[in-house]
């Protein structure tokens, strides 16, 4: 009966300890779900939670300060997600807080984190809704890094065609490469361009230093500003010059009316333009008059060698000789 009893006891010891430590478990697992502390309520909307689920660890940077209460599906691109935070953060977050969806690690569980605000905001009240930033997600970077292999297996591909052509010797660039002449030609043209643009360069600057010391009290400009008499005589020249334009339109006028009169057969030059008569009659005088001249110089000639005469033109050409040593012998004095 004894040894029943001590069994009683030590049973009845083994549940009560197994009791309170069912109870300790209990609290701690609650005290971490914030079941015996006083919390408020908030909310965010995400467009993907990428696998968050109820119970899920809420922290403040880096700090644990919730859980997830409830997600419930909006519309086909929001998700309203609740959390449950701890009351002593309503002083530390603030209404420009910034919730995101992340990971416990590379392989644990989805989480909030919630990230403080750059600015100055307000403190957050229970009920309020902070906003969201969707970070990009392990499926997107690898659709991402799978666009980015195709297009550089496609650049890889050109590469292969450039090389290839590059190495047949196609095409300028391939030239440049095993061709040295062309080479040592591009070399030399860039050298002249070097000095081309050199002497360029030092011509601007001899421009520029020509133009700054040009000085305005030595120009034109500055006489015609200040010297009255060279501005008298500029007067003077365009005074002589409008004088000029008169007489030239007056000659102009003359010589119009001259030539209107030629036109018209009047005066003497009229005459000879159109009166073809009394020009063959003028063609026949000076006809007559060219021949009575040519016979007076024969008769002359005959005169000159005819002994009555010969001493007379003689003695001209002596007289007229002494004069030409006279004219000389002046113009050298």
């Amino acid at each position: 009966m004894g040894k029943s009893t001590s069994q009683y006891v030590k049973l009845g010891v083994f549940v009560i300890l197994g009791s309170l430590l069912i109870l300790v478990m209990a609290y701690m697992i609650g005290n971490e779900q914030n079941i015996f502390r006083s919390t408020f309520r908030i909310t965010a909307v995400f467009s993907n939670v990428n696998g968050l689920q109820k119970g899920n660890n809420v922290r403040y940077s880096g700090i644990s300060v919730g859980v997830v209460k409830d997600i419930v599906m909006e519309n086909d691109t929001s998700i309203r997600v609740y959390m449950r935070i701890e009351e002593s953060m309503l002083d530390h977050i603030k209404d420009d807080a910034v919730a995101m969806v992340g990971s416990d690690g590379l392989v644990g569980s989805m989480l909030i984190n919630i990230l403080p605000g750059k600015g100055e905001g307000n403190p957050i009240t229970d009920g309020d809704e902070i906003p969201t930033f969707s970070r990009i997600n392990t499926q997107d970077m690898l659709t991402t890094l799978n666009v980015t292999n195709e297009n550089a297996a496609l650049l890889t591909a050109d590469l292969l065609e450039v090389t290839q052509a590059l190495r047949n010797g196609s095409g300028i660039l391939s030239q440049l490469l095993y061709d040295s002449t062309m080479a040592k030609d591009l070399q030399q043209s860039f050298h002249n361009l070097r000095i081309s643009t050199v002497q360029s360069r030092q011509a601007v600057n001899r421009l520029n230093e020509m133009i700054q010391q040009w000085q305005l009290e030595q120009s034109t400009l500055n006489l015609l500003m200040n010297d009255p008499e060279f501005s008298d005589q500029i007067r003077g020249v365009a005074s002589n010059l409008d004088s000029s334009g008169r007489e030239i339109r007056e000659m102009t006028g003359r010589l119009n009316e001259l030539v209107g009169d030629l036109q018209a057969g009047e005066g003497t030059l009229g005459l000879l333009l159109k009166d073809s008569i009394m020009a063959e009659e003028i063609r026949h005088g000076l006809k007559h008059l060219d021949s009575g001249l040519v016979k007076f110089d024969e008769n002359m000639e005959a005169l000159q060698h005819n002994w009555l005469t010969r001493g007379y033109f003689k003695k001209l050409e002596r007289e007229q000789e002494k004069q030409e040593k006279k004219d000389k012998k002046n113009k050298k004095d």
